[in-house]
């Protein structure tokens, strides 16, 4: 059994920045980690490693209209996207 490796900050900032644009396995692969690490790691990040469809001017419309007091679920409705990723987008910087 191979003993666990520290997440490094290049590969946690590896991670955010890839996250919704590359998959586990792509990000695993890169990082020489399995998809099923890269998925948990996120996930305790808080971040969705699914890929992504939003483009630069839909993550600006959301942060934009939660400023302005709409919650995630109505973003996320008036969006098309999940409330997750609406989350993700309001939430992370990794965005």
């Amino acid at each position: 059994m191979q003993k666990r490796r520290k997440w490094t900050k290049s590969e946690i900032q590896f991670v955010c920045e890839n996250a919704g644009k590359m998959t586990a396995a792509e990000m695993g692969e890169k990082l020489n980690r399995t998809r099923q690490a890269i998925q948990s790691q996120a996930n305790r990040w808080g971040l969705s490693v699914l890929v992504k469809p939003s483009d630069d001017h839909d993550i600006y419309l959301c942060r934009e209209l939660y400023k302005e007091g709409l919650t995630i679920p109505v973003i996320a409705e008036k969006m098309e996207l999940s409330r997750r990723v609406v989350s993700n987008i309001v939430y992370s910087d990794c965005y």
